[in-house]
């Protein structure tokens, strides 16, 4: 009896310790899934399929702390993908397990109000084009909450002039519309919002009719027909099917998904279709017309949506209307650019005024300048004389064309901010800060330039003015294209700091787990022997002593009496 009672006691302890494995959110389940991981044999045996899914995973969703997605969201998403691309899904269960490979500190919650409670991934969100890093227009619409990223995503998606297409070459050519666009995925509409007349068909039919119609403005961008995009806009919202709109009013997860696949279409509008074949340089010649249907395409854009999205919901005109302006603005600012570029190249060009743009240099007080500007600007004098007796001395001695004062321009601003290249995301905001002061120090400079050949009643005023206007516009390219790097190396190397970080934490915390189950199976151990001991001494010495000495007692009565 005793013996079956320790048995029992025993196998009570046992449960006991399985049971306290079983929450979810706990580290020491991460370590048991990460066993079973290693050890499952059917994702050794579909190899295939597994590497679908973390690449999928990948593509879709990325680690955030703070946020959580559905545990069944994310699986029904995963689904209508495999079907949505003639695949064989897998089981949840394996599903669940190849999701933390990819995210190892993945945690599984239950949240939610009492009796709608559901499980929740912890620590990952649904991954949107800002994260991809290719799709500016999006950086441009949410960096307004960091004023570093403001800077730098207001002309991310521009080329350096050094890595621009040339006009009309292979390269140009090879890239084609198809591979311009990403392929639109799916919005995620929870499950809760499917009815018997939206489901996850209706979703999937509307993304490939909106494709459609993205890939034919794109081609029309692209083939200069840009004065149908108005006919081809109210054409695809005005015959739009009536479940359609029904889609889009009711759930408001296809709405941002338009504005992300809004936010692709013009960025691949910008990069392909303008900045490589009709801007592939700043200092490209632009004919006039083309000029002109752009800058119209740019002013007009808005009413072309306004007009075409009449009933419509309001959110749906908002989003749409935001992205397009940050578009024309960027488009419009190329534009400027390359006028400027022209402008100023045309001066350039003609030897005989640039002959008296020599002679006025000459004759310019290089000092007079720096006794003005030193203690404003708080510069190196010898730098600034080298710079305007010196360089640009030989530039106008050269035969310049437009190109080598674009390459001088870039050898300052590369200077100058080499000196404040940061190593971590906190000195962003001071190399934020140094670029600015580039950027008014120029003007300052460039300002009691003009002012002086002014004085002296310069006879090339006229051409040096035409000069100034294009690099005091290209500077603030050349800095805002250099913010924009540097802020994405930066984050990016911040990111896989903190991946790293994350990653030695859970080692250490599973290191910790398994000597916390160590030691509790060597108490425990410890304990069964203590108890198997203790029952073993009870059951070897309790009838010996009974029986010895009732016998020895009861044989002894009679002799006694």
């Amino acid at each position: 009896m005793d013996t079956e009672t320790n048995k029992e006691h025993k196998s009570n302890n046992e449960n006991s310790q399985e049971r306290s494995l079983v929450p979810a959110s706990s580290s020491s389940a991460l370590a048991i899934s990460d066993s079973l991981e290693v050890l499952d044999s059917t994702l050794i045996a579909d190899k295939e399929s597994s590497m679908v899914v973390t690449r999928w995973v990948r593509a879709n969703y990325v680690e955030e702390r703070e946020h959580n997605v559905p545990r069944k969201d994310m699986f029904e998403h995963y689904k209508a993908y495999c079907v949505a691309n003639g695949l064989r899904p897998v089981n949840s269960a394996t599903f669940g397990k190849l999701l933390r490979i990819v995210f190892p500190s993945l945690k599984t919650r239950r949240l939610g109000v009492r009796g709608q409670s559901k499980y929740h991934y912890c620590g990952i969100r649904v991954k949107n084009a800002y994260d991809s890093g290719n799709m500016a227009l999006m950086s441009e619409h949410q960096s307004v909450r960091s004023p570093a990223v403001r800077a730098s995503a207001s002309i991310s998606y521009l080329p350096s002039t050094s890595t621009r297409l040339p006009y009309g070459n292979e390269a140009s050519s090879s890239m084609q519309e198809s591979d311009a666009l990403p392929a639109f995925v799916v919005p995620l509409v929870p499950s809760y919002r499917y009815s018997h007349e939206i489901d996850f068909e209706l979703a999937n039919s509307f993304t490939l009719a909106y494709e459609k119609h993205c890939k034919k403005i794109l081609h029309m961008i692209s083939t200069h027909q840009i004065q149908k995009v108005r006919s081809t806009m109210q054409e695809f919202y005005q015959t739009m099917p009536a479940k359609f709109m029904n889609l889009i009013q009711s759930v408001p997860e296809i709405i941002e998904s338009i504005w992300r696949w809004d936010c692709s279409l013009y960025d691949a509008s910008m990069s392909l279709a303008i900045i490589n074949t009709v801007l592939p340089s700043v200092s490209h010649s632009l004919t006039q017309t083309m000029a002109t249907v752009l800058r119209t395409y740019t002013r007009e854009l808005k009413e072309y949506i306004e007009n075409a999205l009449i009933n419509f919901p309001t959110l749906l005109l908002q989003r749409k209307l935001d992205v397009a302006r940050i578009f024309s603005a960027k488009c419009r600012r190329q534009l400027s650019l390359n006028f400027a570029a022209q402008t100023a190249s045309d001066a350039l060009n003609r030897m005989e005024q640039l002959v008296v743009m020599r002679q006025d240099w000459d004759r310019f007080d290089v000092d007079g300048i720096l006794d003005q500007t030193l203690w404003i600007c708080d510069c190196d004098a010898n730098e600034v004389r080298a710079i305007l007796r010196n360089e640009i001395y030989d530039l106008l001695n050269n035969k310049p064309v437009i190109e080598q004062w674009m390459e001088w321009i870039a050898s300052i601003v590369a200077r100058y901010l080499k000196r404040y290249m940061p190593s971590s995301p906190n000195e962003i905001n001071q190399y934020l800060s140094r670029s600015k002061q580039l950027l008014l120090k120029w003007n300052y400079y460039t300002s009691l330039i003009m002012k002086e050949l002014s004085l002296q009643q310069a006879q090339s005023f006229t051409s040096f003015q035409n000069l100034r206007l294009f690099l005091d516009d290209y500077i603030v390219f050349l800095v805002e294209e250099n913010i924009a790097q540097m802020n994405f190396i930066i984050s990016h190397h911040h990111q896989t700091q903190q991946q790293m970080h994350q990653q030695q934490i859970q080692q250490q915390q599973q290191q910790q787990q398994q000597q916390q189950q160590q030691q509790q199976q060597q108490q425990q151990q410890q304990q069964y022997k203590t108890e198997d001991e203790s029952f073993f001494n009870y059951n070897s010495s309790s009838p010996s002593s009974t029986n010895g000495n009732g016998s020895d007692q009861s044989k002894g009565k009679p002799f006694s009496s």
